[in-house]
C-alpha cells in the first residue's frame, strides 16, 4: 500500500472528523451559533445611539433592512446629474492614480522576478500594495522639495504607465495575466471545501458599491477634518511639506494621506482631491477583500477564499473607516499582505499543505522577504503603532525561522546565517518608511516625533505638552477586570462588528486545528494583547487584525462539505449578510445620501457647524479667522490659524499676561480679521477622561478685549454656542 502524502492523511483526517460529528456535536455546534447571535442582537447599543425612551440594543438595527424604502429614498436625496457629473470626475482621479500604482508596482514585482509566483490575484494585491506606497513616497519627496505641481505628476503618473505597458508588451502578455497558477494548484486541491457558487461574487457587490460611494461624499469624522484631510490641504496650500506645528498630528508618517494629496495636486483643487484621496484610501477595502480570496486560494481553496473576501467588505468596522476616510483599512490591507508574503516565504498553510524539506528550501526564496518586509515598512508609514502590530512580529518571527532552519551547531555561524534574512527584511522595511523617520529628524530632531520625548525631545514639545499626551495615550490600567471588558468588546461588544464572524471563528480553531488555524489564532491573540498593553484601548485600534479573524472565520465556514454544515453555515451568512447590509447602505455607520449633490453637501447643516457655514457666506469679509478651541478647519474656505488640543494654545500666546494694546498688535501681526471660540469643543476636552485643554480658555478673556476695543461681537447665531469675533481695533 502505497504510503499517504501529508495533504491526503489530512483531508482523510478531515473527512473523517465531519462523519463522525455525531448529534451531539451538531446541536452543540447550532447552540453555540444561535447563542452567540441572541447574545449579539441583545447587546445594547452605545451611548451615543441610545434615547431617552428605551434602551436601544443591536436588534433594533434591522429597522434599516425592514425600511428598505426609506433607505433606498435616502440614497436618492438631492441627487443632480451634476452630482452624477462630480462623481465619475473623481472615479476618473482616482482609478488614474492607481492605475499608475499598480504599474509601478508591478514593474517592481517584475524586477523581482516575483511575478511568476503569483497568481493573477496575487499579481494585482502586491502590485498594489507596492505601487500605493511607492506613490506615497513619491508625493512625499515632491512634497519636501516643493515640487507640488501638476505637471510633475501627471508627467509621472504617464512615463510609469507607459513604461509599464511597454515592458508588458514586451513580454508578450499583460502583467499578470500570462502568471501561472501552478503555485496554488496543490492548496486549491487541499481542504475539505470545494465547491461554491460564483454567486458568492454577487454578493459582495453592493458592499463594495456601498464603501465607494460613501467615500466619495465630504469628510465628517474628526480626526479626518482635523489631520487626515487637513494636513494634505495645508500642505497643497503652500506647496509643499513642512512642519506644521500647530498640528502635532501632521507630523507623524501619512502614507495613506499622500494618496489625498496626490489627489489635491493631480485635480488641482483641494476640495476634489480630497475626495480623490478619500476614494483610493477607501479602495484599500476593496484590495484587502481580493487579498483574502487570494490567500484562501493558495492556503485553502476558491470557496475559502470567496467567502473571506465577502466576509470582509460587509464588515461594518471595515466601512466605516474605509468611507469615513479613516486610514486604519490602509494599515490593515499592508499588515495583511506583508504577513502573506512571509507565509508564502515559508511556503506555510494548513496542514494538507506542509512542504517537505526539498520544497521549503526552494521556496524560502529572500526576495520574497524584500517584498515583506517593504509592505511591513508601508504598514508603519500609515501610523506608528504598526511597528508594534506589524513589523517587529513578523521580523521576529522571520529571526525565529532563519534560526530554526540552521542546522549548523556552531552558534557564531547560526548568528550569521540568521542575520542575513534579518537585515534584508530590516533594509526593505526602512525603505519603505525610513523617509519619514529622516524628515522627522531633520525638521524636529525627533524621528519619531512626538514619542519618545524624554529620548529625543522635538520641536514644539514641552515636559507639559508632552505629559499631556502620554496621559491621553496610554493605557488607562492594568486592572484584570478591564481586561476581560474589553476582550468581551473585542469579540462581540464592539458595536461595529460582523455578526457572523467571531463565531465562525471559533468554528474554525474548534474543527480544523491546523498549522494556518493556529498561526491566524496566535498572531490575532498577541496583537490584541499587544492593543491592551500598550495603547489607549480605543476598538478602532485593532480594526487592523479584522483581515486575519475574517480568514479565520471563512476557514470555519468551510472546514466540512457534508449537507447540515453547508447548510448552518449558509443560513448564518444569509443572515449576516442581510444584517451588515443594513447597517452600512442604511446609513448607521457613514452617511448614505450616496447620490447627493456635492456642491449642496459641501456646507450640508448635518455636517458643517453653522459658524462653520456663517464663515463661508461671508468668506470675502475674512482675511484670515484664528480658531480656539475648534481644531477642525477643513471645510473652511477662508484662511486659517488654529492649533490641536497637544500643541501650544495660539490666543493663549498672544494673550497671557498682555495688555489689550499688545493683544491687538499681535492679532494685526498675524493678519487676524476674525477670533471663532468653540466653547462646545472647549467643554467637550474639559470633560472627564477627555485630553484637557488650557485653563487660560474662560469668557471673561475675550469679555475683557470686547471692552478694551480690540474685539467686537457678532450676533450670535441660535443654533450655536460658540462666539465669533470681529478684530476692530488696530495699533
Amino acid at each position: 500500500m502505497p504510503k499517504q502524502s501529508k495533504s491526503e492523511r489530512y483531508q482523510g483526517r478531515t473527512a473523517a472528523t465531519a462523519q463522525e460529528t455525531g448529534t451531539a456535536a451538531r446541536i452543540a455546534t447550532g447552540l453555540w451559533l444561535v447563542g452567540y447571535l441572541a447574545v449579539y442582537w441583545m447587546w445594547p447599543l452605545p451611548a451615543g445611539m441610545q434615547n431617552s425612551e428605551q434602551t436601544l440594543r443591536r436588534a433594533h438595527q434591522w429597522l434599516s433592512v425592514f425600511l428598505a424604502d426609506e433607505m433606498f429614498a435616502r440614497w436618492f436625496d438631492s441627487a443632480t446629474l451634476e452630482g452624477l457629473s462630480s462623481r465619475v470626475q473623481i472615479l476618473f482621479w482616482a482609478s488614474g492614480i492607481f492605475a499608475a500604482a499598480v504599474a509601478a508596482g508591478w514593474m517592481v514585482i517584475r524586477q523581482l522576478r516575483l511575478a511568476e509566483r503569483f497568481t493573477c490575484a496575487e499579481s494585482i494585491v502586491f502590485s498594489a500594495a507596492v505601487g500605493l506606497n511607492l506613490v506615497s513616497l513619491f508625493t512625499l519627496f515632491c512634497g519636501l522639495e516643493g515640487l507640488l505641481a501638476r505637471e510633475v505628476f501627471l508627467s509621472a503618473a504617464a512615463v510609469v504607465v507607459a513604461a509599464a505597458a511597454i515592458l508588458a508588451w514586451r513580454d508578450r502578455a499583460a502583467s499578470c495575466c500570462q502568471v501561472s497558477d501552478s503555485s496554488s494548484t496543490t492548496a486549491k486541491a487541499a481542504g475539505p471545501f470545494r465547491r461554491l457558487s460564483k454567486w458568492w461574487i454577487v454578493a459582495a457587490i453592493p458592499f463594495a458599491i456601498a464603501i465607494i460611494a460613501g467615500a466619495m461624499l465630504p469628510p465628517s469624522d474628526f480626526d479626518v477634518r482635523e489631520y487626515h484631510l487637513q494636513a494634505p490641504k495645508e500642505f497643497y496650500q503652500t506647496g509643499h511639506i513642512s512642519f506644521l506645528p500647530h498640528n502635532v498630528y501632521a507630523n507623524m508618517p501619512l502614507g495613506a494621506e499622500m494618496l489625498s494629496l496626490a489627489g489635491m495636486v493631480a485635480v488641482g483643487d483641494w476640495w476634489t482631491g480630497a475626495l480623490v484621496g478619500k476614494t483610493l484610501i477607501a479602495a484599500f477595502a476593496l484590495l484587502g477583500a481580493l487579498a483574502l480570496f487570494a490567500a484562501g486560494r493558495r492556503f485553502a481553496n476558491p470557496a475559502t477564499g470567496l467567502i473571506a473576501a465577502v466576509l470582509y467588505l460587509s464588515s461594518p468596522w471595515i466601512a466605516l473607516v474605509s468611507s469615513q476616510g479613516l486610514i486604519d483599512g490602509a494599515m490593515a490591507f499592508y499588515l495583511f499582505t506583508a504577513l502573506y508574503a512571509v507565509l508564502v516565504w515559508r511556503n506555510f498553510g494548513h496542514g494538507s499543505s506542509t512542504p517537505s524539506k526539498a520544497q521549503e528550501a526552494r521556496t524560502t526564496d529572500s526576495r520574497l522577504l524584500l517584498l515583506a518586509g517593504f509592505l511591513s515598512g508601508a504598514a508603519v508609514s500609515t501610523k506608528y503603532p504598526a511597528a508594534l502590530f506589524c513589523a517587529v512580529p513578523l521580523l521576529a518571527f522571520v529571526g525565529y525561522c532563519a534560526w530554526r532552519d540552521t542546522s549548523v551547531p556552531n552558534t557564531g555561524v547560526r548568528f550569521r546565517k540568521t542575520l542575513g534574512p534579518v537585515l534584508l527584511f530590516s533594509i526593505a522595511c526602512f525603505a519603505a518608511c525610513g523617509a519619514w523617520l529622516i524628515k522627522n529628524a531633520v525638521l524636529t530632531g525627533n524621528p519619531v516625533y512626538p514619542l519618545l520625548y524624554e529620548l529625543f525631545d522635538g520641536a514644539t514639545r514641552t515636559p507639559e505638552s508632552n505629559l499631556q499626551w502620554l496621559r491621553a495615550h496610554r493605557p488607562p490600567n492594568y486592572w484584570p477586570l478591564d481586561f476581560v471588558q474589553r476582550a468581551a468588546g473585542f469579540v462581540i461588544g464592539s458595536e461595529w462588528l460582523n455578526p457572523v464572524v467571531f463565531p465562525l471563528a471559533a468554528v474554525a480553531i474548534w474543527f480544523r486545528r491546523d498549522k494556518l488555524v493556529r498561526g491566524l489564532l496566535a498572531y490575532a491573540v498577541l496583537y490584541f494583547a499587544a492593543w491592551w498593553l500598550f495603547t489607549h484601548r480605543l476598538d478602532r485600534f485593532w480594526v487592523p487584525v479584522l483581515p486575519l479573524v475574517t480568514f479565520l472565520a471563512a476557514l470555519g465556514a468551510t472546514w466540512t462539505e457534508a449537507t447540515w454544515w453547508r447548510r448552518v453555515a449558509g443560513a448564518v451568512l444569509a443572515i449576516g449578510l442581510l444584517f451588515d447590509f443594513g447597517v452600512i447602505a442604511g446609513g448607521q455607520v457613514s452617511d448614505n445620501r450616496y447620490l447627493a449633490d456635492l456642491n449642496l453637501l459641501r456646507n450640508d447643516p448635518l455636517r458643517v457647524e453653522p459658524w462653520h457655514r456663517y464663515v463661508n457666506g461671508h468668506a470675502d469679509e475674512i482675511s484670515r479667522l484664528l480658531l480656539v478651541g475648534d481644531s477642525e478647519p477643513f471645510d473652511l474656505d477662508v484662511p486659517v490659524i488654529y492649533n490641536t488640543v497637544f500643541d501650544r494654545n495660539i490666543i493663549e500666546r498672544l494673550a497671557r499676561g498682555k495688555e489689550p494694546a499688545e493683544v491687538a498688535a499681535e492679532l494685526a501681526a498675524l493678519g487676524i480679521s476674525h477670533v471663532y471660540v468653540s466653547w462646545r469643543e472647549i467643554e467637550r476636552y474639559r470633560s472627564p477622561g477627555n485630553y484637557g485643554i488650557t485653563n487660560f480658555l474662560q469668557p471673561a478673556v475675550f469679555d475683557k478685549l470686547v471692552r478694551a476695543g480690540v474685539l467686537k461681537e457678532v450676533p450670535p447665531l441660535p443654533d450655536d454656542s460658540g462666539q465669533l469675533f470681529r478684530v476692530v481695533s488696530r495699533p
